[in-house]
């Protein structure tokens, strides 16, 4: 009987695209390996982490941060996300970013990464929060697109290729969100360190498999964009063309590092946002444990 591993997912996009692919080529059946993905969202990820709902959850860290700084046991193993992918999109009347003046702003929740993005983005536009625009919490990047489809809200952050889907709707895509804040560490893999002490051969198994569906991703275009198009849903040529972007920018990191550089911005946007003590680690190396992610990539290069 296979092991099981149980892992959260925060939504239908394109990050989820190398575990979709250890699933269906079987990279985790040859590891011994059942894993089954659950949609779960991101602002809830700590308790079934915490509790052993979830062995993995591949997120956001800044909730992992978090419960670090309290005394937890989460802990970053592995990168995902190294750079922001993300449009921002705005309904038809808007055109300008100057033009979402007390206008509403769909957000995933006030505690994670797009609230801090579209801050720093209408900010450099001379609108400022509170006060110059309002924020609503719309769930994950699908959610969002049903939002700006049905007028709830005005502008939102979309990742490939969900901004491709809104601009053929006839939406506005009022500029990429990686020319305001290039460097963040947007999705990681997220552990009880707890259950992975106790686990080390089956969070290594878990991880090398997810490094050949990586691999597998990126030397396989056509039938990558299959599997995208059926999981997100997305048409064909919107999954092609988040093929291209993803491997050609490398922001779907291959090799899974964490961007440090990346990840210490979200710290010290964590801090200065006062979700963080002034006085937390700001080394990227406090959260991290790349020991199961090296013994998977020492695995490998044997085999």
């Amino acid at each position: 009987m296979p092991d099981k591993i149980a892992a959260g997912l925060v939504s239908r996009t394109y990050f989820n695209m190398p575990l979709w692919a250890a699933q269906q080529h079987g990279f985790f059946a040859g590891e011994g390996l059942e894993v089954e993905g659950t949609i779960h969202g991101n602002e809830s990820q700590v308790p079934p982490l915490l509790d052993g709902r979830f062995q993995v959850f591949i997120g956001s860290p800044e909730l992992a941060i978090q419960n670090a700084i309290e005394g937890g046991p989460l802990k970053i193993v592995a990168g995902n996300a190294g750079k922001l992918v993300h449009s921002l999109i705005a309904r038809a009347p808007f055109k300008r970013v100057e033009d979402l003046r007390g206008r509403m702003i769909g957000i995933f929740t006030d505690k994670e990464g797009t609230f801090f993005h579209v801050k720093a983005m209408l900010a450099a536009h001379g609108l400022n929060f509170p006060g110059d625009y309002e924020v609503k919490h719309t769930g994950g990047v699908p959610p969002r697109h049903k939002a700006l489809l049905a007028g709830e809200i005005d502008a939102g952050l979309q990742s490939v290729p969900w901004n491709y889907l809104a601009e053929e709707a006839g939406m506005n895509n009022l500029g990429d969100i990686i020319d305001y804040v290039p460097d963040w560490q947007f999705v990681a893999i997220n552990v009880n360190s707890r259950w992975a002490a106790a686990n080390r051969d089956l969070l290594v198994r878990f991880l090398r498999a997810m490094r050949r569906g990586s691999d597998w991703l990126y030397a396989n275009r056509a039938a990558a964009s299959a599997i995208a198009a059926r999981e997100l849903p997305a048409p064909l040529h919107h999954a092609e063309q988040a093929w291209d972007f993803f491997t050609g920018t490398n922001a779907l990191t291959r090799d899974m590092s964490v961007n440090v550089t990346g990840l210490a911005k979200v710290i010290a946007t964590l801090i200065e946002a006062g979700l963080l003590p002034p006085d937390a680690p700001k080394a990227p190396a406090f959260y991290i444990d790349d020991s199961y992610l090296q013994q998977a990539r020492a695995d490998l290069a044997k085999a």
